[in-house]
């Protein structure tokens, strides 16, 4: 009995770390996660100015442009055998950003460090 309840949770361990492995994101995935922060940071800020539309426009392309510049100097992300990592380097430091595992990537800054560690 004791014997299938372990042939039973190695199969279930096994399972589990096969579909880890298969579905870890890619860069691309972590460089869309932390650029749509950064652009949810950015239009907050333009929306809480008093612009014109025009103005805010010109202002969300410029910072667009601005922000894939900058993920692609400093985004760097490690794959591990299960999972995926995102670091940002800024100013000489490695800033741990987001952690990627089962095809989903979760970022571990808030809108407050993006304005730290980004926008300038």
């Amino acid at each position: 009995m004791i014997k299938r309840i372990l042939i039973a949770l190695a199969v279930v361990l096994a399972i589990v770390m096969a579909t880890l492995a298969m579905t870890k994101p890619d860069r691309k995935a972590h460089y869309e996660a932390v650029k749509g922060m950064a652009l949810k940071v950015v239009d907050h800020e333009l929306s809480s100015n008093p612009l014109t539309e025009e103005h805010a426009a010109v202002g969300l392309m410029i910072a667009l442009n601005e922000i894939d510049e900058y993920l692609q100097r400093n985004l760097i992300v490690y794959e591990h055998t299960f999972y995926t990592n995102g670091i940002l380097l800024y100013k000489d430091m490695f800033v741990p950003i987001s952690i990627g595992i089962f095809g989903n990537v979760y970022l571990t800054i808030d809108e407050e460090k993006v304005k730290k560690y980004m926008l300038r």
